[in-house]
């Protein structure tokens, strides 16, 4: 199936804005081919084998009951009969048409037959039901969020276009994008404006290691097969930023980049996350001698939202872990076996509605393991209703490369979350955003914070939640007050927005929205009076 269009981001967020459609022609061939079969009787227990035969090539079976009856006719199977070679006119008729045949992601050979793909779309029209899945209920929302004082940014360049935030505990200062200006923006605790660079791309994530700075920029959000993303080195002279040079030109939507001497030759490496389109993949880029980078492909689909290195098999060795979003959702490690050679391996997977948005690794338990705190919440692919099966998820690391799903939070459109002991109690909270949340019957969504009561969560958010379309988060003691705070990033630009938000919201975004939401946490200092 296509995948969500991520999210995230550590902020994945890839959008699907503008997007030249390959579904018009197919959608064409599928009325004709529904009305060359309509008279035709349907084995819906065969069909049912030809589903399974057909939908597994790259992952879990998707369930008829996981979207409603219309959502699978007029949006999914259209978009499988262009993946099986039924509908090539689609893609000719793309702008990109050169690059998505080169790829080899789609083919002029049909790779199934018309009656069989008709039988697979009965069965799902069959199967499915009517209406959308109810909602698991998400817990009631409250606005008791007494240990965080919100403090909207006093710096505002262009409408919320934040896809990036990013916490400097050291300097006490956030790093934000604007995406449409194409900027690397700097506030301090306070929300004033520090510095601006211009750097001509549009920023989704920033790291700091041994001293220099890398601007991972994705490119374009609009999907995309054309490489135009790229990851940079910044340095800081005589107190202010400087692109110094570009390090990886032209790779394809990048959205993340991690660091590891991977093949124990005392120099950095680089691992980076390109999401890409229908094009991408996740590579290590093994620095030489001479400062240059030779690339080592680890996974030759799109998809990878994000990594983290650890010594999982305990060999002295430093692995790889990396989210995927797309095609083979789920989260992989690649073993690595001191030499930079990794063995793959999928520790768990979700189906491909999942909507995988964003990771982090953290010792959620405290058994000195590290966990995986995962969010599902990506509804930006088709024009549908909030997903019951999207919030947060806790994979608890049982020991020998096991991990299983200790706790699930509902919460719709949930893109990123946070787990720490934000109240210093002794246990983890999780402090997360939604990108997609029910705005019709729970706006609140749009930022929980999860305080952790002896194993049972409440939830509660600040009373200005809905004043950003919050997608990205960061934690960090950015006041230097000794305790963790927030910052949210506002990007009030996404799929299907008429859809998803009312326009009163819009318009107060467009009017007054901040880029950034600090929320300081009051822990160790007195709540700001304002």
């Amino acid at each position: 199936m296509p995948c969500p269009w991520p999210s995230g981001l550590n902020g994945r967020v890839i959008f699907r804005l503008q997007r030249p459609s390959l579904l018009p022609a197919a959608l064409a061939w599928l009325g004709c081919l529904a009305l060359g079969h309509a008279a035709e009787t349907v084995d819906l227990a065969k069909a049912e084998l030809l589903a399974r035969q057909h939908c597994i090539g790259c992952h879990l079976f998707p369930e008829p009951e996981l979207l409603d009856k219309k959502t699978w006719t007029e949006q999914v199977m259209p978009r499988m009969a262009i993946r099986l070679g039924l509908s090539p006119e689609s893609v000719n008729q793309h702008p990109e048409a050169d690059a998505l045949w080169k790829s080899g992601r789609f083919t002029r050979v049909p790779l199934i037959t018309k009656p069989d793909y008709f039988a697979i779309l009965e069965y799902y029209k069959a199967k499915a039901p009517e209406e959308a899945l109810s909602q698991k209920p998400v817990a009631p929302i409250g606005l008791a969020l007494k240990q965080f004082t919100s403090r909207p940014s006093r710096f505002r360049r262009t409408v919320g276009a934040v896809n990036m935030v990013s916490i400097d505990e050291a300097r006490r200062q956030v790093y934000h994008s604007d995406g449409l200006g194409k900027f690397l923006d700097v506030i301090d605790a306070n929300g004033n404006w520090v510095e601006s660079l211009q750097v001509g791309n549009v920023p989704v994530a920033f790291a700091e290691n041994a001293g220099d700075f890398f601007l991972t920029m994705i490119g374009t959000f609009t999907p995309s097969d054309i490489p135009r993303g790229e990851l940079a080195l910044l340095r800081r002279e005589n107190g202010a930023f400087v692109r110094k040079k570009t390090v990886l030109p032209s790779i394809p939507r990048p959205t993340h980049t991690n660091f590891a001497d991977l093949n124990a030759d005392g120099r950095t490496d680089l691992i980076v996350s390109m999401y890409g389109n229908n094009i991408g993949r996740l590579s290590w880029f093994e620095k030489q001698a001479d400062g240059s980078y030779t690339e080592h492909i680890l996974l030759p689909r799109s998809g990878t939202l994000s990594t983290a290195v650890y010594d999982f098999n305990g060999d002295g060795h430093p692995d790889i872990a990396a989210l995927v979003a797309q095609e083979v959702e789920a989260m992989h490690l690649f073993l690595n076996d001191g030499n930079g050679v990794f063995t793959p391996r999928i520790v768990f997977q979700g189906h491909p509605l999942f909507g995988h948005s964003s990771f982090e690794m953290t010792d959620f338990d405290g058994d000195k393991r590290p966990d995986f705190v995962v969010t599902t919440g990506d509804n930006g692919e088709y024009p549908s209703p909030p997903k019951p099966y999207h919030g947060i998820r806790v994979y608890l690391n049982r020991g020998g490369m096991t991990f299983e799903e200790s706790l699930f939070l509902p919460l719709n459109g949930a893109f990123r979350a946070l787990a720490r002991d934000y109240d210093e109690d002794g246990d983890t909270d999780i402090a997360a955003v939604s990108y997609f949340p029910d705005y019709a019957k729970s706006p609140r969504e749009s930022f929980v914070y999860f305080e952790n009561k002896n194993g049972s969560f409440t939830a509660n958010t600040f009373r200005t939640c809905i004043s950003g379309r919050w997608l990205t988060m960061d934690a960090g003691d950015v006041d230097g007050d000794g305790d963790i705070d927030l910052a949210l990033g506002n990007y009030m630009y996404g799929p299907d927005k008429a859809i998803f938000v009312p326009d009163f919201l819009m318009q107060t975004w467009e009017r007054s929205g901040p880029p950034v939401m600090l929320l300081l946490n009051t822990l160790r200092s007195e709540p700001a009076k304002r």
